[in-house]
């Protein structure tokens, strides 16, 4: 009854996936009948909209990648983007570098943007002249602030 995800980069696209499997289109085989019984979602950088980070070449490319290239990334988008995969019902977190140069705050604020327009609040903690890797960093400032948002949700 206490369980959050969380990840970071392509993790935290993994665990926004993993709370929206009851969302994926119908035949995809990755779907699931209900919500996984979360607690919530702690996202920390996350490649939360594939086609903004696929714009800002986030990663060299990596999400058209993900899905197979240039051929197959508009037909598999709807089965792996969480931006298209909205709204879950679950309560979701994202925990964002204000100086990520990674994955830069544009993607995490674009899924953000996603959630709302389909009805659902997406806290996004956005902090300032934090990069990529702080986050996942257990001597980082930053590192406190994702625990702290775990335990909120956790509670």
């Amino acid at each position: 009854r206490r369980v959050v995800l969380t990840g970071h980069s392509a993790g935290g696209h993994l665990a926004l996936w993993a709370a929206a499997r009851h969302v994926l289109p119908a035949g995809s085989p990755w779907r699931t009948d209900a919500p996984a019984p979360l607690r919530g979602v702690v996202a920390l950088a996350p490649i939360a909209d594939f086609e903004v980070a696929d714009k800002l070449g986030v990663c060299g490319g990596a999400t058209r990648e993900l899905l197979g290239g240039d051929d197959h990334f508009a037909e598999r988008r709807p089965h792996a983007d969480p931006a298209l995969l909205l709204p879950t019902g679950i309560a979701t977190t994202l925990v964002q570098g204000g100086a990520d140069i990674d994955v830069p705050p544009a993607v995490a604020e674009s899924y953000a943007d996603a959630a709302a327009k389909a009805g659902e609040v997406v806290g996004v903690t956005l902090l300032p002249d934090v990069g990529h890797f702080p986050l996942v960093d257990p001597a980082a400032d930053a590192c406190a602030v994702v625990a702290e948002e775990i335990a909120q949700l956790a509670w």
